[in-house]
């Protein structure tokens, strides 16, 4: 199996990292037609106690229970009615599940913080309660702050998203190693089409609804519900999207604002999106590959950076014009991986550099290289069939959500021939991660906007912005982009990891700060540094487990495997 070949068994569904645990809320109403012109309420209810291996299920470690529990103990659970349709306020309503963090000291309580962890699609409900506890200052913060956790429209507790899909015979296609041809490429489109189509004629009401937009204009009903003038907010990757459009709409509404992985203000394209990601991929390959050249002793892939920027281009070529077949290995390995061992996030860069190394040298015939073996070889540790998850898990990521609202979005053509241009231009701009790029018009069947989603808008409210220099799903450039159209100061972080400034102590002491103090704060933080030469992928993972958040994709979130993403 190639890498193409996952992307195509993948492209149906947007994958993106959000909260690893998500608080029960009343159930969502769907909701009969009610009168949103009325101040809006907040309907509060009561939290539902969850048993421990419900909770380590969401991800909270056994010895953390406690503190977790004394956690919950300090949350209000409530629903807030909004309208479907912004035009029609007074026709269906439907529900936006909050959770309420209550601060510690109430006498001198600062204001209330809303996060978001980005998506879209991804559950905020709990991330209050997952950020207090593996964050010491985010724990100062929630002294004198609430932190409003919610479920935006489509999501978790929320009324959810939900559609059809394709019948059994609607399969992905499989897809030869090498190059992706413009028969397999149209064969993949046809496919994506095929499963966006069948959605969204199956709830097009609904979907047509799920919007950036209106979840902002969510989230001031919210603020307006919880009693508030206004409000403050924190929010990552495309939660920092959400941020720049609920400030645009409602300036007077937001107090303090930190938004951390900056998404630009075209990224709704997914054309600009993806060709902006890509290049800042291909911006990495030196990055890596200058810190491989220091280590040539150890790698042997050249002394200059140029060197081994140059092997890992001939290395791919060749890969892809004769693909590897290991003995031991039910697959055949083109040149992706080569570009994906070229692209790792830095804590993993010296299994990458052991890989490529050892991959430099493979034959067909061989087994699976020992440097090459934790990273495309599947764990056997981990369970083939994994058992069910509890009954009673809450939904951390909404797959018909996310794709409903990145789409309805988009702005960018739709059709093949425009799509296949743009890929083709990826290929020859980026010899190195034009192979990883999408492989399809992620929207196609999707209807193309009449007008454009949102409009950005400068204010004089607080707004700091922070970005990673080496990062590539929200690239560094973005940050000045949406400076330039809204305003703002930079806060830069010297690290490739994905909304690592919540992780990160050094970084989160300036995001604290701000909040605590109000003052932009124009400095910056190291962030996640990489390993030592003899550190390994999973050495450093471990070592940086508290230190990056979960990311888009294409970033690996600290903590995990890092592996070949077709296993």
């Amino acid at each position: 199996m190639t890498r193409h070949k996952r992307l195509a068994a993948g492209i149906g569904v947007l994958v993106v990292a959000a909260g690893a645990m998500v608080l029960p809320a009343p159930a969502a109403q769907a909701g009969a037609a009610s009168s949103s012109t009325a101040s809006p309420q907040v309907t509060w209810g009561t939290c539902v106690a969850y048993p421990d291996a419900t909770l380590e299920a969401m991800g909270v470690p056994a010895e953390e229970l406690p503190r977790f529990r004394a956690l919950l103990a300090r949350t209000d659970c409530g629903t807030v009615q909004v309208p479907l349709d912004y035009h029609h306020p007074n026709g269906r309503q439907i529900t936006v599940a909050i959770s309420r963090l209550r601060a510690t000291d109430q006498r001198h309580k600062l204001g209330s913080i809303a996060v978001n962890p980005g998506g879209p699609g991804g559950s905020g409900y709990l991330m209050p309660h997952e950020l207090a506890l593996t964050s010491p200052q985010f724990a100062t913060l929630s002294e004198k702050y609430d932190l409003i956790g919610f479920d935006p429209r489509g999501v978790g507790y929320s009324t959810r998203a939900e559609c059809a899909h394709p019948g059994g015979d609607v399969v992905p296609p499989e897809i030869p190693p090498g190059p992706l041809t413009e028969a397999t490429a149209k064969q993949i489109y046809d496919f994506q089409t095929t499963v966006n189509r069948t959605c969204w004629q199956s709830n097009a009401t609904f979907l047509a609804q799920l919007t950036t937009a209106n979840v902002a204009r969510d989230l001031d009903r919210v603020r307006a519900a919880l009693g508030l003038r206004r409000i403050s907010y924190f929010g990552v990757s495309w939660g920092t999207l959400l941020g720049q459009v609920f400030r645009s709409l409602y300036p007077r509404s937001v107090d303090r604002m930190w938004l951390d992985s900056v998404v630009g203000p075209t990224a709704n394209r997914l054309d600009s999106r993806f060709h902006d990601v890509t290049a800042a991929d291909e911006r990495k390959v030196s990055h890596w590959a200058a810190w491989v050249a220091q280590r040539d002793a150890t790698y042997h892939l050249g002394d200059t950076t140029g060197e081994v920027v140059a092997l890992v281009k001939r290395l791919k070529k060749r890969l892809d014009a004769s693909p590897i077949v290991f003995s031991d290995l039910d697959e055949q390995i083109d040149g992706s991986l080569a570009a994906f061992l070229a692209v790792a996030p830095s804590p993993a860069w010296a299994d990458a550099a052991a890989g490529l190394a050892a991959l430099a040298t493979a034959k067909s015939g061989d087994p699976v290289p020992d440097a090459l073996r934790p990273i495309i070889v599947p764990d056997p540790a981990e369970p083939t069939d994994p058992s069910e998850p509890p009954a009673d898990l809450p939904e951390q990521f909404n797959d018909v959500a996310g794709t409903a609202i990145l789409c309805n979005d988009d702005t960018s053509p739709h059709d093949f021939p425009t799509f296949w241009k743009t890929y083709q231009s990826w290929q020859r701009d980026f010899p190195v991660a034009g192979s990883l790029s999408i492989p399809t018009q992620r929207c196609a069947g999707w209807p193309i906007p009449a007008d454009e989603p949102f409009r950005l808008r400068r204010s004089n409210g607080s707004l700091q912005l922070s970005g990673h220099v080496w990062e590539s799903p929200t690239p560094y450039p973005w940050i000045a982009q949406v400076q330039a159209a809204i305003g703002g100061t930079v806060f830069t972080v010297q690290d490739d990891i994905h909304g690592s400034v919540a992780r990160v102590p050094e970084c989160t002491e300036h995001l604290a700060a701000y909040f605590l103090t109000g003052r932009p704060d124009s400095g910056g933080c190291t962030g996640v540094t990489p390993p030592d030469t003899t550190a390994t992928a999973a050495t450093a993972m471990a070592a940086t487990a508290s230190t990056a958040l979960a990311a888009e994709p294409a970033t690996t979130p600290a903590g995990t495997h890092w592996s070949w993403p077709e296993h």
